[in-house]
């Protein structure tokens, strides 16, 4: 198929010079065609010396011809003649030794040409095609057709007589050759810059066929182009049988019936082009295959035509320093896919993360839009309408190192594709990424992870991005085993990360799904679903709604400021955290977490908060064994759990300005929430925002040095704090509080069966206000020790400060006293303004039945008399009643020890073989209980079964049949 078009095509190719081959002019036939023998005619062709191939062996379509040796110089052509309804000519070489083709090769007609030579063929660097249809080269034995001839270079025959139809595959033998293409021929394009491919190589005409196939394939500087066509790459390593198919779209290759396979590789710039009004496909089929040093497969569609798809399957796939993979639409079309498939691993390598971070970061916050920055990695962009393409991986293990990117997203109206990640083993991104982004109004795509085990560390990234009207896209992870983000290089502005962020845009962010066994968090590296960008001490708010987390690890999910055997994350605008943010007039997304057990320690945070007018999510935690956060407790971020308006969960260097959105509520359901070393839970507003509510529902909490549960507000409406617990315990000035600015104390609700702190410690429980009036705590708790509740006057007087210091106070009050209070107070005076404590009619008030243990300790020692034997002499150990115990501590027990008399001996325990009868209980007489006592007239007390009276209505007294024994018996 022949389609003449004038239209731009996306490459960019550096020349690099090559030694070339020396000049030959080697094409002899051989005998084996009889009387149909090929012969060579010396000629002048297209300007140059050339050797004109006439004769061969006609059979219906079919030319054949065949050589002892078959080499073109540089500078030099070999043209094949195309007889009236030839459409294919198949030209084998015999000899026993490569052709080196360094010239051009053609076809004076429209046919395909098929070059067959076992021992190898080699492309020079100034190697051409001139052909109108499409080229096969390859080193197989022979070329099989559907009647079983065998057109064989190893075996030559003549074709026979019979009608020979249709060719079916190629036989391969043993020890194939190789193939190398080193052209980097180059010819004139129309094109619009900055698109404008000049090396060409070895090219066929728009819509046709370029294959190589053999042992090794070595592509080294050497391109590939067929515009608009196929290109087709299989290495063969074994015995076997490669299959033709046709379709619409030309020949392709079926490699069913291969057992193993060879190498190939593309070095030093290597190309391989099919891009067009629609792409054409690229399909390579190898053992390891590798692209470095720059090479590429570029596929991209400019018109209304949909691209096809690039194809690599092998057992090996390496992509190295800067080489890439493109597909790309700047039309209507939509661009083709890129599917890779090998079965042990998948390696990217680039050049250093200083390209990760151009690509992603540094050019868009620039102003620079690149949309085929054709940097290390594949890219599937989207300029059009048209869709982008998807781009999708099958393999055991998949590598990305130092700044390669998969990255797939849209700048135009186009929706941008869709990345999928099947990796049995595992995933690892190191200094790398995936991105799926929309800068236009075209939603961007999805990304979907399945694996057994996914690292990401050391910069790497896993996002999708918008930064206008789209849609941004989900990312979806399901490892089976594990799921890890660690270790953000040290002095960089952006964490490692999995996220879904909107910069500047207004559609809605996407939401992020993690299901896992496990999943660690640490040494500076983050999950985010956000509504705007902090970076620095820049600011970029954004309209969108924040995606939704959702994380289920049925194991654990730890998060952690510090990296085992690292030094701690450095503290800046992204430390270790999982959040969901607004910046912007964007509502914020929500968190929900299921696990067995959650951990955040070293300055870790789980948050969700909004820095605009944009409400901040929910976060919902359900841990079915425990939750524990561990804080730093120096004087910069701690560990914790928070909803939040304001930049409290950022740490930001610079001020912004007061958040006017509500913080989203907090729900934590646990067995054990342990907060230590400053951890806190909280929510919160630094604006005019509403705090939101603070649930936890346990059956056991207890907070240790410093830390807290608690809602803090300044303008807004306070927030609630709602408790419920088998047991609440807090030590060593920790806190639950609701305490507030100009706006009323938030309330805060405790329901426990105890609730216990130490009176001297400092833990406070707090509905606090500084102008406003204070909030209400109500105590729903039978049982507390250590915690008293305090009136404003009492704080004031025992802080001994004047009403006007009290009122300037910039901390709470309670905070600033030794004991363990609760207080709902304003530090505003008048009774108006005071909060209340409320305890339950079940409860206990703390400031009644407490009893203050004494201060001084006894020495245990001074208790241990030095001669025990004389210590005992002087004291005394007298029983009342009979049997069972010694007269004296000093007598030993005998068996003389007399009986009790209410206890009688029966007739089977003199019998022991007898069995036991039933026992007969008779009835008890009714125990009245004691309600007083007096003395009777022997001076002994005696215990009454009804209240005494005084003097004026004192009873006539008879002396009790049955009274209670003296005090001290007599003796």
């Amino acid at each position: 198929m022949n389609i003449k078009a004038c239209y731009y095509l996306p490459s960019i190719f550096c020349l690099l010079a090559f030694s070339a081959l020396p000049a030959l002019a080697q094409i002899i036939p051989d005998n084996t065609l009889g009387a149909e023998n090929s012969r060579t005619i010396t000629d002048t062709i297209n300007g140059k010396a050339s050797q004109r191939i006439e004769g061969g062996a006609i059979r219906n379509s079919h030319l054949f011809h065949s050589f002892q040796e078959f080499n073109v110089g540089e500078g030099q052509g070999a043209y094949f003649t195309n007889p009236t309804n030839i459409t294919n000519i198949f030209t084998r070489i015999t000899g026993g030794n490569p052709s080196n083709i360094s010239g051009t090769l053609g076809v004076l007609g429209n046919a395909n040409l098929y070059l067959l030579n076992p021992k190898g063929i080699v492309f020079g660097s100034n190697a051409q095609l001139d052909v109108r249809g499409s080229f096969l080269a390859s080193t197989a034995d022979s070329v099989v057709f559907d009647n079983g001839f065998a057109f064989s270079a190893t075996n030559p025959q003549a074709p026979p007589l019979l009608a020979i139809n249709i060719p079916i595959g190629l036989q391969f033998r043993e020890n194939s050759g190789s193939i190398t293409n080193q052209s980097q021929f180059s010819r004139i394009v129309p094109t619009i810059s900055p698109f404008t491919p000049t090396a060409v190589g070895l090219e066929v005409p728009f819509g046709q066929t370029l294959a190589l196939v053999g042992g090794d394939l070595n592509l080294n500087s050497g391109n590939l182009t067929a515009f608009q066509g196929n290109i087709l790459l299989g290495s063969v390593a074994s015995p076997g049988f490669v299959s033709f198919g046709l379709t619409p779209f030309g020949l392709t290759l079926d490699y069913t019936a291969v057992p193993n396979f060879g190498n190939i590789e593309l070095s030093g710039i290597a190309s391989v082009n099919t891009s067009g009004l629609g792409s054409g496909s690229i399909s390579v089929k190898g053992g390891n295959v590798t692209l470095r040093d720059r090479a590429n497969f570029i596929s991209d569609t400019i018109s209304t035509i949909d691209g096809r798809d690039i194809n690599i399957q092998a057992t090996q796939f390496n992509l190295l320093d800067q080489a890439f993979i493109e597909s790309g639409t700047l039309g209507t079309g939509a661009a083709g896919n890129v599917n890779i498939n090998a079965t042990d691993s998948i390696n990217f390598r680039g050049i250093g993360f200083a390209t990760l971070r151009r690509i992603i970061f540094d050019e868009p916050f620039s102003g620079i839009v690149n949309p085929f920055p054709r940097d290390s990695g594949i890219y599937t962009s989207t300029v059009g309408a048209g869709k982008g393409g998807n781009i999708n991986i099958n393999t055991r293990q998949l590598t990305l190192n130092e700044g390669t990117l998969i990255n797939s997203p849209t700048y135009s109206v186009g929706a941008g594709g869709n990345i999928a990640i099947q990796a049995s083993e595992s995933v690892e991104l190191t200094g790398s990424g995936f991105y799926a982004g929309s800068l236009a109004q075209g939603n961007g795509g999805n990304i979907v992870i399945d694996t057994n085990k996914l690292m990401i560390r050391n910069g790497g990234l896993l996002t999708t991005a918008i930064s206008g009207q789209g849609k941004g896209g989900d990312v979806i992870v399901r490892a089976t085993d594990s799921v890890v983000l660690t270790a953000t290089p040290e002095f960089s502005t952006f964490s490692t990360a999995l996220s879904t962020n909107s910069i500047l845009g207004t559609g809605d962010v996407g939401n992020i799904d993690i299901n896992t066994r496990t999943l660690l968090v640490e040494g500076g590296a983050s999950i985010t679903s956000t509504s705007g960008l902090t970076s620095g001490n820049r600011l970029f708010p954004s309209a969108s709604r924040g995606g939704d987390i959702i994380i289920n690890a049925s194991e654990s999910v730890k998060i952690a400021g510090k990296a085992t055997g690292n030094t701690p994350s450095e503290i800046r605008a992204a430390q270790t955290f999982v959040v969901s943010g607004a910046v912007g007039s964007g509502d914020g997304g929500d968190v929900t977490i299921n696990t067995k057990r959650l951990l955040l320690e070293d300055r870790a945070a789980l948050g969700a908060s909004t820095l605009g007018s944009g409400a901040g999510g929910d976060i919902v935690v359900n841990a079915a064994e425990s939750v524990e956060i561990i804080g730093s407790n120096d004087n910069f971020s701690t560990s914790g759990i928070a909803t939040a308006s304001g930049n409290q969960l950022y740490g930001l260097a610079f001020q912004l300005d007061p958040p006017t959105g509500s913080a989203g509520n907090l729900s934590i359901t646990t067995p054990t929430l342990s907060l230590k070393e400053g951890g806190t839970v909280s929510v919160g507003t630094l604006g005019s925002g509403n705090a939101g509510t603070l649930k936890v529902v346990a059956n056991a909490i207890a907070l240790d040095n410093k830390s807290a549960i608690e809602g803090t507000t300044v303008s807004g409406a306070g927030a609630n704090v709602n408790l419920q617990a088998q047991s609440i315990l807090l030590r060593r000035g920790s806190r639950i509080s609701t305490d507030a600015g100009t706006s009323d104390g938030g309330n805060i609700t405790l329901n426990s069966d105890i609730l216990v702190a130490f009176p001297q410690e400092n833990s406070d429980i707090t509905a606090n206000a500084r102008t406003a009036r204070g909030g209400r705590v109500t105590v729903n708790v039978p049982n507390i020790f250590g915690l008293t509740a305090i009136s404003r006057e009492e704080v004031r007087d025992r802080l001994g400060l004047t009403e006007e210091q009290f009122a300037a106070l910039q901390v709470s009050p309670t905070s600033l006293l030794p004991t363990s209070d609760i207080a709902a107070i304003s530090q505003t005076s008048g009774p108006a303004l005071q909060g209340t404590v409320t305890f339950s009619a079940s409860g206990t008030n703390p400031a009644q039945g407490l009893v203050e243990l004494p201060q001084n300790v006894v020495d245990p020692s001074t208790l241990i008399a030095a001669n025990p034997c004389n210590q005992g002499a002087s004291n005394e150990f007298t029983i009342t009643g009979r049997g069972g115990v010694p007269p004296s501590p000093n007598d030993a027990l005998g068996n003389t020890s007399a009986q009790f008399a209410w206890v009688e001996g029966s007739l089977e325990q003199e019998s022991r073989g007898s069995k036991n009868k039933p026992l007969s209980l008779s009835p008890q007489a009714e125990v009245i209980p004691a309600r007083g006592w007096m003395m009777n007239n022997k001076g002994e007390v005696t215990l009454l079964a009804y209240q005494p009276v005084g003097q004026k209505g004192q009873r006539f007294w008879q002396p009790l049949s049955v009274s209670s024994p003296p005090l001290r018996p007599e003796k």
